[in-house]
């Protein structure tokens, strides 16, 4: 599948019925991160980002910060709270989602950019918030690098990750997600990130407060609005790649929070 067939696929994936009422019509797509008192995806959704922007010190939530793959703005509409709208560029690989992102995000700077060929000046960026897309990327090893070189001495990638068993050849999720990307534990990741030249890794296993319950949480409203008739294959294919957690659970092992320290020398 070509990188266009791709952005089309989740263009089409992240907008509709069914996810504006399963995300509430948040403009979210992600795991979430859950809570006993989450109410609702959107809500997971949101903490998420939050808990990601946990790794950034208030005294270092200053300057410019890089939102790598920023969906349909939600996560940039989150920084908000935190930064000006002067300091937030947000980037993404489909004009299409970026459209709503500027909706979402007013004032913020959009553009469209691979996250493994960043075009920006050495140290742009203060600090980089990249939310639950790294293992899509051609490479996950080529975006930590660039990563490294657009942050200034002594900034912090904060990103979630889902480390997946390697694809068979006949699965189409392969199309999405590079075999290179594979990974078990999270102590892979870690060495990848200080292999890319960061200072320093800190990798949480968040498997039972992202992945675990966005299953259950998925299977209780595919339930809840299962059509009438049975299942066919072609339906099952249509459906967004998130609305497949039965078959994604063969191949994730792991959903992690890390965040990556460029050296301040």
């Amino acid at each position: 599948m070509s990188q266009r067939a791709m952005i089309d696929g989740y263009d089409t994936a992240m907008q509709g019925a069914v996810i504006e009422a399963y995300y509430g019509s948040s403009d979210f797509y992600n795991f979430g991160f859950w809570s006993a008192d989450t109410g609702n995806q959107s809500q997971a959704s949101e903490a998420l980002v939050a808990r990601l922007l946990e790794f950034i010190p208030p005294d270092r939530r200053d300057g410019r910060i890089l939102d790598v793959a920023c969906g349909l703005g939600a996560s940039s509409r989150h920084l908000l709270r935190h930064f000006a709208p002067r300091q937030i560029v947000g980037i993404n690989v489909s004009e299409r989602q970026l459209e709503r992102a500027r909706h979402n995000a007013p004032g913020c700077e959009f553009r469209v950019m691979d996250a493994t060929a960043l075009e920006f000046p050495d140290a742009s960026f203060d600090n980089i918030l990249c939310v639950e897309a790294a293992f899509h990327f051609d490479t996950r090893a080529a975006f930590l690098r660039e990563a490294l070189r657009v942050l200034k001495p002594g900034g912090r990638l904060v990103h979630s990750d889902i480390l997946m068993a390697p694809l068979p050849q006949t699965t189409s999720v392969r199309t999405h997600i590079p075999n290179a990307n594979a990974m078990s534990d999270p102590t892979e990741l870690e060495r990848a990130i200080l292999a890319a030249g960061f200072a320093r890794a800190e990798v949480v296993d968040a498997t039972e407060q992202c992945w675990t319950p966005f299953l259950r949480s998925v299977r209780r409203f595919k339930a809840a609005h299962k059509p009438p008739g049975p299942s066919t294959p072609r339906a099952r294919r249509s459906a967004p790649i998130f609305f497949n957690p039965e078959y994604l659970a063969r191949f994730i092992r792991r959903y992690v929070l890390a965040c990556s320290h460029k050296s301040a020398d």
